[in-house]
């Protein structure tokens, strides 16, 4: 079974709960790029970052984050930004510029896992794929 998420299905769930403006771009079948406009008062800074998918282990998801030069600064400012507009135990910070994320912490996505098993994870050109079977 598959399933798919459009890139511009996941920025507006995203700008919903978050009230941040995130576009997302296909780079490779295991990479996306995450951009994110910082924008406060008069300052405009566009921060943009590569996630590559490492491993799906049941509801956890474990990314690499490569943003070049300054990689863990700018991960621990976004996670800094978004504390408060995320649910709590979602991303877990790993060294090496690596996110563990709980994907099961998401209240909508927890039913889906609790009634499918997610072998894999693919990115499309305009979106996402998750491939798996009924449990």
């Amino acid at each position: 079974m598959k399933a798919s998420i459009s890139f511009p299905e996941l920025q507006s769930i995203l700008k919903e709960k978050t009230e941040q403006i995130i576009s997302f771009a296909y780079v490779d079948p295991k990479t996306i790029r995450v951009t994110y406009l910082f924008s406060r008062s008069f300052v405009k800074k566009e921060f943009s970052a590569n996630l590559s998918i490492l491993e799906m282990v049941g509801s956890d998801l474990l990314v690499s984050v490569d943003a070049g030069f300054g990689t863990e600064t700018i991960l621990s400012t976004m996670l800094s930004i978004f504390k408060n507009k995320l649910p709590e135990g979602l991303i877990e910070k790993r060294p090496q510029g690596q996110l563990m994320l709980h994907l099961d912490q998401i209240e909508q996505v927890k039913t889906v896992f609790d009634a499918i098993q997610v072998d894999d994870i693919h990115v499309l050109d305009s979106g996402l794929e998750v491939e798996g079977g009924l449990k």
